[in-house]
């Protein structure tokens, strides 16, 4: 039973995460991407399918077959032949959508270093080992 009130904590999460993704997306639209693109491209190595990302993501599997082959386009990821079922594919990412990748996750780590600097070290592991055990999946 959460002893907090919740709500006020999710307002802070809310507000945490739409501040660095403001602060980030200049540096994001320069690469072509938009912060859901870089999240697709941050998970592809795991989920390559559609309807896995789909499930991950609790997204309709439309949406995100429709930004796949945006991706596709643009070149950032490639489709491929499933080689477990040859009647699907999965898409892998290209050199090109990896570069893109690492550079956006600079653009989100600068800032959330940036709003890091208020809490002492101390504090940054504290946050980070509270965040760890909050987001893992129950057993």
């Amino acid at each position: 039973m959460a002893l907090v009130d919740t709500w006020p904590l999710l307002v802070r999460i809310w507000k945490l995460q739409r501040g660095l993704l403001k602060q980030a997306a200049p540096c994001i639209d320069e690469l072509g991407l938009s912060p859901r693109d870089l999240m697709l491209l941050a998970l592809i190595e795991r989920f390559p399918s559609p309807g896995l990302l789909a499930r991950e993501l609790r997204l309709p599997t439309p949406s995100v077959s429709h930004a796949m082959k945006r991706l596709e386009k643009h070149g950032f990821v490639q489709r491929q032949s499933d080689p477990g079922d040859l009647r699907r594919f999965i898409f892998a990412l290209t050199q090109s959508g990896r570069r893109a990748l690492v550079k956006g996750q600079e653009c989100l780590q600068a800032g959330l270093r940036k709003s890091l600097e208020r809490l002492e070290p101390a504090e940054q592991e504290t946050l980070a080992r509270l965040l760890s055990k909050v987001t893992e999946e129950p057993a």
